[in-house]
């Protein structure tokens, strides 16, 4: 990395970053310090994707402020710089990520569950790119309402179901996929509420003759009605012809839906989709090199793909969703309205015959980007313990603040 890219506008230098956040040589806040300006410069950015960049830039730096430790036993001063706590940040949002694992676990019933996804096709990508938060609201709504109409069907189970949606958007190549993942217990509760009705543990709905079919046929329905109403009448590469074109397209073609028993029991799915809940397309630990032409990253199976900094910024930004959208949504007997009147009910008919296991592990961990001395939090591998880089001591005294010179929560400054 270069002198130079090191101290580009709007960027952390070298002497503002904590020493220790994670090595600021392998990282996705050191690609956009070197190469962010240069990218902002030639590139238009929404809000959002500034936003991102320059929290990340200045994560876990001087700008955000912190507090200063000294070591008990050599007296040596350290930093400890705040974190950003942006959800696009690959450093920060580990205590998140454990906190809703630990809730699903909790809440999960004691019976067989089901891995479902359903898929954006590849022709509707593009549209996704230019008006994301509808696409992605009538991808959420189809994907829930195939679920709970079906389910609700009396030559099907004739019960209502529990859903948890999560949306994810990037391949590991970090191209851009749109699809919800779902998390589905095996079964409903009866509409008197007085009878748990099971599924065959092997087999929710058939995919190819029901799910697929039903999915895309409501996907497509709103999408015919969003465009009636004028939804997209700021896209001006939509014309009717198109538009008509685009339909007639997406009805031809199948639509790829997946739905099977988690591999290893219900707790195996929650644990991986809270990779996604409260995190973006990379992490850290996949970056294997960064140069000033190159940055590597391991993707499936041993591999790696290698991309111009330029392509690695521009695919990550195009995962970062608009300001605020809930990218996690819960439907069915996991909506807010039922878990503390459906769900409690479900969960004592089943615990009737099948008594509630015992509780999972779970690591909790405050919002510190590295361990503060005497917390009392349990270990995050998520973060490193705050160690002297003069005498290697874990003991601390803790000085005082170190005011910011911006807030993590403001909007980061014009051109930056």
């Amino acid at each position: 990395m270069s002198p130079h890219a090191q101290h580009t506008a709007g960027a952390a230098v070298a002497g503002d970053l904590d020493p220790h956040a994670p090595a600021d040589s392998l990282n996705v806040a050191a690609i956009f310090r070197a190469h962010g300006e240069a990218f902002r410069r030639a590139h238009t950015l929404s809000d959002e994707q500034r936003h991102a960049m320059w929290s990340i830039e200045h994560c876990r730096t001087r700008t955000l402020g912190g507090h200063r430790y000294q070591c008990a036993t050599c007296a040596t001063e350290v930093p400890l710089y705040n974190s950003c706590l942006s959800r696009f940040c690959p450093t920060c949002q580990g205590p998140a990520q454990y906190k809703w694992i630990a809730a699903r676990q909790q809440r999960l019933l004691p019976t067989h569950y089901f891995h479902v996804v359903f898929t954006l096709p590849a022709p509707l990508r593009p549209l996704a790119t230019r008006s994301p938060q509808l696409i992605f609201d009538i991808l959420f709504a189809a994907a829930a309402h195939t679920l709970l109409d079906l389910g609700r069907d009396p030559a099907l189970l004739g019960a209502e179901m529990g859903i948890t949606l999560v949306l994810h958007t990037w391949t590991r190549e970090l191209t851009f996929h749109p699809h919800v993942h779902g998390i589905v217990p095996g079964g409903g509760l009866d509409t008197a509420a007085d009878r748990w009705v099971a599924c065959d543990p092997r087999y929710l709905f058939n995919v190819k003759k029901i799910l697929s079919p039903v999915f895309r046929g409501k996907f497509l329905e709103a999408l015919i009605a969003a465009y009636q109403r004028g939804a997209f009448t700021d896209d001006h590469t939509l014309d009717d012809h198109t538009f008509r074109q685009l339909i007639t397209r997406l009805q031809s073609q199948s639509w790829v839906v997946y739905a099977k028993p988690p591999f290893d029991g219900p707790p195996q799915i929650v644990n991986y989709l809270g990779r996604y809940t409260h995190r973006t397309g990379i992490s850290n630990g996949r970056l294997v090199s960064i140069s000033d032409d190159a940055v590597t990253f391991r993707t499936t199976h041993g591999n790696t793909c290698t991309l111009p900094p330029p392509e690695f910024i521009r695919r990550f930004l195009l995962h970062i969703l608009p300001h605020g959208y809930t990218k996690i949504r819960h439907y069915g007997l996991l909506a807010a309205g039922n878990v503390n009147t459906k769900l409690v009910r479900a969960r004592e008919l089943l615990e009737k015959n099948h008594p509630p296991p015992s509780p999972p592990a779970t690591t909790a961990s405050d919002c510190h980007g590295a361990e503060a001395p005497g917390d009392g939090a349990p270990a995050d591998p998520a973060k490193p313990k705050l160690r002297c880089p003069n005498c290697a001591g874990t003991l601390f005294i803790l000085l005082g603040p170190l005011p910011p010179t911006r807030r993590r929560r403001n909007h980061p400054p014009p051109h930056t």
